[in-house]
């Protein structure tokens, strides 16, 4: 899933309207027709359709080829305010909060020549909610009238979701603080529902109303996107063809994105060691390398419904006993900030206290004096990798200092979650990392740590942690809007980490790009977390 994170797998999204031709160089009428090549080391998208599609890279794909009602603006540079996309302005809403009215854009057009009306994004929505699709969007979105009845197969159309000539509706059970950052996903974007049939396997190409649309892919080997010869708008689209070349060879990737062959790999530099190399050679934020922080954190989920870290006075103790710094530099040169929280630093509102627990590293003595004698045993779960395997070693020495008795148990890559996410797993501490599906503390908050959403299987609170005090904040935060709300979460941030400690957070992860010699208009979007695939060209 794109935001549950592998330690293995190095990290890598959405946008509405492109940065000033001048800018970027050449204009595209003085310039010759241009195929960029990317490659993608050993990796592939999950999906290329809409509604399944929930990787990093797909959402940087789906950027660049969907239409969404409002997104951020990457025109002239890239936003971190909401703005219009294919609606005409920003929604309005209804003095209680619960109705959205949106008036759809005219002309805009998909790559196959149907024109995007609001119909349009009803038949996304409906087809999101159809329970065959299995789409993970419905996690998000509950509180739209109608969603649960055609998820629960009672009706076969969302009917708070309604389309009336170049108006949408959406009607909500309740007021919802964050549904605009919700509506910004990939998973909404208008489809051609003539084009794009009920499939849970997912349909692999299909007409995109963006600047650029998908026209082949080949799973595991390649996906071409070409630009989309009806778009009208804004965004910049410097590529005529973007090839991406999937499951690379790691080290043969970093050779030819040095000597040009490709332009980038879009997910991230796959040699953390040579990144001291490449800041020495090319500065950072220059030209060639590029470092720039994601909006996620890395954290050990201590397990609250086990005995080994039942107790609060324990795990506040493992935020002391932890060495961030070590585990940190396990990533490599620039490879992300250490933290003592939940959120990343984005989405607090300012609220942001990084004295919470030692972030210079462990102190041993503290940990054992909090623990006393209570740590026990601990089981301690990993995912092996060149990131996993050596963070747990430097923690099972870090909890055997505060005297717990530690056995160690690897997974590969994600089966760690499919296994601790079954009620009642014997795992009492487990790496795990979480990138933000949409920018707002709603998406750690509600999806992590939000007691109620605790069931038998298929869990995301790996520390199984359950309190009414943080579950009432956690509904109390939802309701607000703008600087309010994000205030209301860096503070329940630090109300949970001070009084409960679920979590040992390790880091916020940085996002480490290298690109080719000839390769133009590296364009970072931080509200997303990921570079611009539209502004990149070729020298």
């Amino acid at each position: 899933m794109r935001k549950r994170l592998s330690y293995m797998v190095p990290l890598s999204l959405i946008g509405a309207l492109a940065l000033a031709v001048t800018a970027l160089g050449r204009s595209t009428s003085e310039r010759a027709a241009q195929t960029l090549q990317l490659a993608v080391a050993a990796s592939d998208v999950d999906y290329s359709d809409p509604a399944l599609a929930y990787g990093a890279l797909s959402w940087q794909i789906e950027f660049e080829t969907c239409a969404t009602l409002i997104s951020y603006s990457d025109v002239g540079g890239a936003s971190t305010e909401l703005s219009p996309a294919a609606a005409a302005g920003m929604p309005v809403i209804s003095a209680n909060g619960k109705t959205y009215t949106f008036t759809i854009r005219p002309g805009i057009k998909f790559s196959d020549g149907a024109t995007v009306t609001a119909q349009s994004f009803k038949a996304a929505m409906d087809r999101d909610a159809n329970p065959s699709m299995n789409s993970p969007v419905s996690a998000f979105v509950g509180d739209i009238v109608g969603w649960n009845d055609v998820l629960s197969k009672k009706a076969k159309s969302v009917s708070g979701v309604v389309a009336k000539g170049d108006k949408l509706t959406i009607h909500l059970t309740q007021k919802d603080g964050g549904m605009l950052d919700k509506l910004a996903m990939p998973f909404f974007c208008a489809i051609d529902p003539a084009k794009t049939p009920v499939d849970p396997n997912g349909v692999g190409t299909l007409p995109g109303a963006g600047p650029y649309y998908i026209a082949s892919r080949t799973i595991g080997k390649q996906m071409v996107l070409k630009r989309n010869p009806l778009y009208a708008g804004s965004r910049p689209h410097r590529a005529d063809t973007i090839v991406l070349t999937m499951n690379t060879n790691p080290q043969q990737t970093f050779l030819q994105v040095s000597n040009g062959t490709y332009a980038t790999d879009p997910t991230g530099l796959d040699n953390p060691s040579a990144a001291a190399q490449l800041s020495q050679q090319y500065g950072i934020n220059k030209g060639r390398f590029f470092v720039h922080p994601l909006p996620e954190t890395d954290y050990v989920a201590l397990n609250t419904a086990r005995p080994s870290f039942g107790s609060v006075a324990v795990r506040r103790a493992v935020n002391y006993a932890i060495d961030r710094p070590a585990l940190l530099r396990v990533r490599g040169f620039e490879g992300g900030k250490r933290s003592t929280e939940i959120l990343p630093q984005s989405l607090t509102g300012g609220v942001y206290n990084q004295r919470l627990y030692p972030i210079a590293g462990a102190d041993a003595a503290k940990a054992k004096s909090l623990a006393g004698a209570k740590c026990g045993n601990v089981n301690l779960w990993y995912a092996t990798g060149p990131v996993g395997t050596p963070q747990a070693g430097i923690l099972k020495y870090n909890l055997e200092q505060m005297g717990c008795n530690v056995t160690v148990k690897p997974f590969q890559g994600y089966a760690i979650y499919n296994a601790a996410g079954v009620k009642g797993a014997d795992f009492d501490a487990l790496f795990a990392g979480w990138y933000q599906d949409y920018a707002d503390g709603y998406d750690f908050f509600h999806i992590l740590l939000d007691g109620r959403t605790i069931h038998a299987s298929s869990n995301n609170d790996l520390s199984y942690f359950d309190n009414a005090s943080v579950n009432s904040k956690i509904d109390a935060a939802n309701a607000l809007t703008g600087p309010a709300r994000s205030k209301a979460w860096g503070e329940l941030d630090i109300y949970t980490m001070s009084h409960f400690a679920p979590w040992a957070p390790i880091d916020n992860r940085n996002q480490r790009d290298y690109v080719g010699p000839k390769t133009g208009g590296y364009l970072w979007l931080p509200a997303w977390g990921a570079l611009d695939l539209g502004t990149l060209y070729l020298k």
